[in-house]
């Protein structure tokens, strides 16, 4: 086999695996409802100021897709514990890579976020579908603790107040809403 037969078929096994991955998104967030949407860095900075986090809280990033928002919530308060959950495999280790490359040491599990107890969390960011906000409403209602806050991004629950409402200016996306809610 001559050197240039190995980089083609290199090149044939690299393609095969980003195709692979790509599908494979494709399918997970078709089958859960919820795409990959990165979301802008001035929300995550409205996000995590409006948390008014404290050293010493737990903070949970539930569909934490590229791990973005726990690595700026814990680049604002190192001491707070960051954990972070997103059930498609290839966004999960985009998300691995970003942690890895800032340096920052945050929790982040590839598995669903309905499989995880809540009931330690004094935080907890939010950016899903509607569909997602339901189902997630009747979860928070059995499992968090008085007081415990939830900063959603774009998405409200239909049957809460939120406590404030913050407008956030982004470039070509306009005012984005973020929903600040305590249980």
């Amino acid at each position: 086999m001559t050197s240039v037969d190995f980089l083609l078929d290199l090149l044939i096994v690299l393609m095969t695996v980003v195709i692979f991955g790509i599908a494979l998104t494709f399918l997970i967030h078709l089958w859960w409802g919820v795409p990959y949407v990165p979301t802008p860095m001035p929300i995550v900075r409205a996000m995590v100021q409006a948390a008014k986090l404290q050293p010493g809280e737990t903070v949970y990033d539930l569909g934490a897709g590229d791990a973005r928002l726990l690595i700026e919530a814990k680049r604002s308060q190192s001491g707070i514990r960051a954990v972070g959950f997103e059930v498609v495999p290839t966004i999960w280790l985009l998300g691995i890579l970003r942690i890895v490359l800032s340096r920052v040491r945050v929790n982040f599990r590839c598995r669903s976020l309905f499989a995880q107890n809540l009931s330690d969390a004094d935080v907890i960011f939010l950016y899903l579908s509607p569909s997602m906000m339901k189902r997630l409403e009747q979860k928070f209602d059995a499992e968090l603790a008085p007081g415990t806050r939830v900063i959603s991004n774009g998405f409200f629950f239909k049957g809460r107040e939120p406590r404030e409402t913050i407008h956030t200016p982004v470039f070509l996306w306009g005012k984005q809403r973020v929903f600040v809610y305590v249980w």
